[in-house]
C-alpha cells in the first residue's frame, strides 16, 4: 500500500505484542486513512475491506459505531464493509442507514414499514428518499418517525403523502409543529392545523386557499342563500344568546353541534370567525357577534380589533374551506356533468356514435306473435 498508509502497518505489527491492544486504534486510524484520502486504487480499497472486516469482528461496539460515523457520508466505502456495520447494533448502523448514500433500498423500505421509532426515525432523516419510502414512514404508528420526516428539509411530500400526516398531527402537536414550520410545503393542504399555526402562518394558509380558490374549475356550491344564512346568524346576535349563534351557525353551516360548539370556544377566537364569514355575515356582524358571545376577547381591544381584521381579510370561500379543513369534512363541489365512457363495462371499445342508446330488443312473446302471424 502506499507510504500514507505506512502507520497502518505499523500498529498492524503492534498489534501482534502480548498485552497491547491496539486493534480499536487501528480501526479508527485505517477509517481516517481510507476517507481522507481522495482517490483509491482497487488493491487499496481491496486491502482496507480486508482489513475492516477482521477488526469489526474483535473490537467493542463504541469503535464500531465509529467506524460507521466516518463511513456514512463515504460511497466510496466497501460493499461487504457496509453490510457488515448495517448488520450491527443500531447505534452502529444509524448513521449509515441515516446518511450512506447505497443503503439497499429493500432495506430501508423495510425499516420504513416495521422498523422501530429509531431505526425508521433514521431512515426517514435521509436526503434521498423516494415516494414509497415517504409514503410507508407517513404510515408509521410512532409519531417520532412522522416529525422526523417533517424536520427533514430535503423529504418533499406530495400532497396525498403530507395529507397524511397532516391528519395525524392534528392530535399530535409536535408533529403539527414541525409541519407548520416548514415554509416550502402547500400552506393550503396544512389547513386542518390552522389553529395550530403562529398568526403568520395562519395568513399564509389563507392566502393559499384563496390562491387556489381562485383557480379556473375551482368553485363551491353554498348548501342555501345567503340572505337565508345571514339572517339565521343576525337573528341570534339579536338576541344576545351565545348558545343560540352557535346553534345558528351549525344549522346554517350543516356542523356537527360539537364541531360547532369547539368552535365556538377556540380560544383565539378565529374558529369562531371563520363560522360566522362561512355563514355570509359581513364583518359588521362578525363584530357584534363577538361583543355578545365572545365577551372575554371583546373586552380586549387589540385581540378584538386583530379578529376583525381577520374577518375583512377572509373571503366567504375561504372560511368555508377552512371551515371544512377544521373539521374534517371533504368539501362540497358543485355538481359535474355526467362522464360518458368511451369503453363498455367490460372493457370493449364503443362504436362510434354508440353513446346512443340503442333501440331495444324484442322479446321472446314479440317473436312469437311475429311468427304466428308469418
Amino acid at each position: 500500500m502506499s507510504a500514507e498508509l505506512l502507520p497502518v502497518e505499523t500498529l498492524e505489527r503492534l498489534s501482534k505484542l502480548e498485552g497491547v491492544d491496539v486493534r480499536p486504534i487501528l480501526a479508527r486510524v485505517l477509517t481516517d486513512l481510507f476517507v481522507q484520502k481522495p482517490h483509491h486504487a482497487p488493491d487499496e480499497i481491496a486491502r482496507f475491506e480486508e482489513l475492516a472486516l477482521q477488526l469489526l469482528d474483535v473490537v467493542d461496539q463504541d469503535t464500531r459505531a465509529i467506524v460507521a460515523r466516518k463511513l456514512a457520508d463515504d460511497d466510496r466505502a466497501p460493499p461487504a464493509v457496509i453490510a457488515r456495520l448495517l448488520d450491527d447494533a443500531f447505534s452502529v448502523s444509524a448513521p449509515l442507514l441515516a446518511r450512506f448514500p447505497h443503503v439497499p433500498r429493500q432495506i430501508l423500505l423495510t425499516l420504513a414499514l416495521d422498523g422501530g421509532p429509531v431505526e425508521a426515525g433514521a431512515v426517514a432523516s435521509r436526503a434521498d428518499l423516494d415516494d414509497d419510502t415517504m409514503r410507508l414512514l407517513a404510515r408509521h404508528p410512532s409519531d417520532q418517525v412522522l416529525e422526523a420526516l417533517a424536520a427533514n428539509p430535503s423529504a418533499r411530500p406530495g400532497e396525498a403523502i403530507l395529507s397524511a400526516m397532516v391528519a395525524r398531527a392534528v392530535a399530535a402537536p409536535a408533529l403539527a409543529g414541525a409541519l407548520l414550520r416548514r415554509d416550502d410545503l402547500d400552506a393550503a393542504v396544512l389547513a386542518p392545523l390552522y389553529l395550530h399555526a403562529d398568526p403568520d402562518r395562519r395568513v399564509a394558509i389563507r392566502k393559499a386557499l384563496e390562491l387556489r380558490s381562485s383557480r379556473p374549475g375551482i368553485g363551491r356550491a353554498f348548501r342555501r342563500a345567503d340572505a337565508v344564512d345571514a339572517a339565521l346568524i343576525e337573528a341570534a346576535t339579536q338576541e344576545g344568546r351565545a348558545h343560540a349563534i352557535t346553534e345558528a351557525l351549525a344549522d346554517a353551516l350543516a356542523l356537527k353541534p360539537a364541531d360547532a360548539s369547539w368552535l365556538s370556544a377556540e380560544p383565539s377566537g378565529e374558529g369562531f370567525v371563520m363560522m360566522l364569514r362561512a355563514a355570509g355575515v359581513e364583518v359588521s356582524g362578525v363584530g357584534r357577534a363577538l361583543l355578545l358571545a365572545r365577551p372575554e376577547i371583546a373586552l380586549s381591544v387589540a385581540p378584538f380589533f386583530a379578529l376583525v381584521d381577520v374577518a375583512e381579510a377572509t373571503p366567504r370561500v375561504v372560511a368555508a374551506e377552512l371551515l371544512d379543513a377544521l373539521v374534517g369534512r371533504v368539501a362540497p363541489k358543485a355538481a359535474a356533468p355526467r362522464h360518458e365512457p368511451l369503453f363498455e363495462p367490460l372493457g370493449v371499445a364503443e362504436r362510434a356514435g354508440a353513446a346512443r342508446a340503442a333501440p331495444r330488443g324484442r322479446t321472446a312473446r314479440e317473436r312469437d306473435g311475429a311468427r304466428r302471424r308469418g
